[in-house]
């Protein structure tokens, strides 16, 4: 996707103002930070994120004036990754009570941070990843035994097959 936009921010094209080059925003995670039980795809994958926003910022922030950031959000109410990583059959372990701001955050937070990074007031941000998850990334990680994770897991995999959100439909 950063290579498709960047046909177009070099050009001068949407995205690109007058006085200043180009912005991507890449959506990242905090899960790599620490370490989660049976989570190492999204781990390396979501680490990855990390590493090619960098990169592209220092190669792209040099050749075409394109500042390339990312965000890394925590756990956010209402969205499908909270329904598969804290799920209600967990109870309170992975909720409000076990976050340092004992709250969980809203999509609007993510938005008020893309909206600081795309603004005037950070036009100076280049190659940085904000992390917006109320400073859980912060605090050990809450440890739940592997055999309840295996369990939940179970339940919470049947239960998004069931529900067909989330499910990928091709058989590549």
């Amino acid at each position: 996707m950063c290579y498709e936009a960047l046909k177009y921010l070099k050009k001068g094209g949407p995205g690109r103002g007058p006085s200043s080059g180009g912005l991507i925003i890449n959506i990242s995670a905090t899960l790599q930070y620490t370490a989660a039980w049976y989570q190492i795809h999204v781990s390396a994958a979501k680490a990855g994120v990390d590493g090619i926003t960098r990169s592209l910022a220092l190669e792209w922030g040099t050749d075409y004036d394109i500042r390339v950031n990312g965000i890394a959000p925590g756990p956010i109410q209402d969205t499908p990754g909270m329904r598969k990583l804290a799920p209600e059959e967990m109870g309170n372990k992975g909720k409000r009570e076990t976050m340092p701001l004992f709250k969980l955050g809203e999509k609007w937070d993510i938005a008020m941070a893309a909206l600081y990074l795309a603004s005037d007031a950070g036009k100076y941000v280049n190659g940085a990843i904000i992390i917006v998850d109320g400073g859980l990334w912060l605090s050990r990680p809450r440890h739940i035994p592997k055999e309840e994770v295996k369990a939940l897991s179970k339940v919470v995999e049947k239960k998004v097959r069931a529900s067909g959100v989330g499910v990928p439909s091709s058989k590549l």
